[in-house]
């Protein structure tokens, strides 16, 4: 059985399946495993050949040796075709969602291109495998193989591995408890001032966006676009921020955000999450924004703030 040519294109249907691909593959499916099939059929009738002319083993892997051979490096040159057709599925995955919280997508796409890559590691391997047992003066056989077996069963364990990893958040996040929401909903970050009834009514329906319609989880929300939506000028909004709130409108949109974030890393639910996952989550764009503005607003590192909850819930 040619087992050797089943691996990768069942790996490339599982990358496809697991970025959601399938309705752009769905005609390709079958034509993957072509070449198994092809070979299927070339080794029954081989083993056809043995069974009705009793041919010996010595015979037998003499007459085919060369059938052998050349399956290998069809494998391995189709190994290579299929690596590197997902490592382009991959790359034009993540340039097609620039938009929808790049860092996060990648995040959850570069263990694939790691499998990938350890794919082509192993593809090298095996290819110099076979050229030295092809070249070689010394008759290795099998021997040859060892460094192949090996990167392929270390290739198992780390893909073995992976899979007992926290699931992907890319597609669907869970959401906030209902009480976690309602915390929210009922947290006041500042009270409108007493002065002109207009800017108090405008800032109230500043503050209605973002409690209720949680504008601030929206990556590429600035003051230009929550302006023209509440149909002011955007120095006016700012005007009201800074009288209302006593912030800037960076730091009272992520005052929002680390409020966001506190709740998801005291919810059990999302205790599997790293920290990039939480940001992006919460509507920071980076790693390091979301560190400054955490610590600006809480005076501790949200690491800090996860591990003092868990103690606290611990005593």
């Amino acid at each position: 059985m040619p087992y050797q040519l089943l691996p990768a294109p069942f790996f490339l249907l599982f990358a496809i399946r697991f970025l959601k691909l399938d309705h752009k593959f769905l005609k390709w499916k079958f034509w993957l495993f072509a070449p198994f099939w092809i070979f299927m059929v070339v080794y029954m009738g081989m083993r056809w050949d043995v069974i009705v002319n009793e041919l010996t083993y010595a015979v037998a892997r003499k007459k085919y040796f060369p059938v052998f051979k050349i399956e290998e490096i069809a494998t391995l040159v189709y190994g290579f075709i299929l690596v590197f057709w997902c490592f382009r599925i991959v790359f034009r995955f993540e340039r097609q969602n620039r938009d929808k919280k790049y860092d996060l997508v990648v995040s959850q796409t570069r263990w694939i291109k790691k499998i990938l890559a350890m794919g082509v590691g192993l593809c090298v391997i095996w290819l110099l495998s076979l050229f030295f047992d092809l070249v070689s003066i010394y008759h290795w056989g099998n021997y040859a193989y060892l460094p192949a077996w090996f990167g392929f069963l270390f290739l198992i364990i780390y893909v073995s591995y992976s899979g007992f990893q926290p699931n992907s958040i890319l597609h669907n996040p869970p959401d906030l408890s209902e009480e976690a929401e309602e915390i929210i909903l009922k947290t006041e970050l500042s009270e409108p001032e007493k002065g002109d009834s207009t800017i108090r009514k405008y800032f109230q329906k500043i503050e209605q966006m973002m409690l209720v319609g949680k504008k601030y989880l929206d990556p590429n929300l600035d003051l230009q676009l929550l302006a023209k939506e509440i149909s002011i000028s955007p120095n006016y909004l700012s005007k009201i921020i800074n009288s209302h709130s006593h912030m800037r409108f960076s730091d009272y949109v992520n005052s929002y955000r680390v409020m966001h974030a506190r709740h998801m890393l005291e919810t059990e639910t999302f205790k599997d999450y790293d920290m990039l996952s939480i940001a992006l989550e919460a509507g920071f764009n980076s790693k390091s924004v979301f560190y400054a503005a955490f610590k600006k607003h809480t005076g501790q590192t949200p690491g800090a703030y996860r591990i003092q909850y868990e103690k606290k819930n611990e005593s």
